[in-house]
């Protein structure tokens, strides 16, 4: 059996502004940080074989800290980062409305194949994660993972493996350090719990 524990970075400095963070990098804020160390203790008497985290800061410092009790082997992998929001990284929703009113219409009304401006789309970024998750998931076909993510990511893997689509993203709601599992038994996938 494999288990994948999924925790989305603890709260960043542009969540905490309300700001849309893809690529860009921003770091932990105190609550953040502290977010980390809770998750930290609450997987502390587990075993945990491997560590992938996405490579932007914020995921790989909440790696480090929830790591601490488990000295595993830590992977960065690019593949597992947020969505590339391009032009609109550190925008609000508001100002994007404001600013971009006709491609902030397309973004309304195709979600999923509108590509942010010098960015990417939620389909794009779909397939990147997913074929990344995939080969996880073939390469360690048994233990006890820990990946250290993003909240689009997180939403992506649970909307492909539980409900076989992209568009069933947004059923998820993942919290800044949110402990998400996944249990794979012959390769069928079920959540054994989200948020916790």
């Amino acid at each position: 059996m494999l288990e994948v524990i999924l925790v989305r970075h603890g709260e960043s400095e542009m969540n905490r502004q309300g700001l849309y963070c893809g690529w860009t990098n921003s770091i932990l804020t105190e609550k953040g940080v502290s977010q980390a160390e809770t998750v930290g203790k609450k997987l502390a008497n587990e075993k945990i074989d491997l560590v992938i985290t996405s490579d932007l800061d914020r995921c790989l410092m909440t790696a480090q800290i929830i790591n601490k009790s488990h000295e595993a082997r830590l992977i960065k992998e690019e593949a597992l980062k947020e969505l590339n929001f391009g032009d609109w990284e550190g925008l609000s929703y508001d100002v994007i409305c404001n600013d971009y009113p006709k491609q902030a219409n397309r973004w309304k009304e195709d979600y999923v194949n509108f590509i942010m401006p010098r960015g990417e789309s939620l389909s794009h970024m779909h397939k990147r994660v997913n074929l990344a998750f995939d080969k996880i998931i073939e390469e360690y076909g048994s233990g006890k993972i820990l990946i250290v993510s993003h909240s689009g990511v997180i939403r992506s893997i649970l909307s492909q493996k539980i409900c076989g689509s992209i568009e069933a993203g947004w059923k998820f709601k993942i919290n800044n350090c949110g402990i998400t599992r996944l249990q794979f038994i012959d390769g069928y996938p079920m959540i054994t719990g989200i948020n916790q």
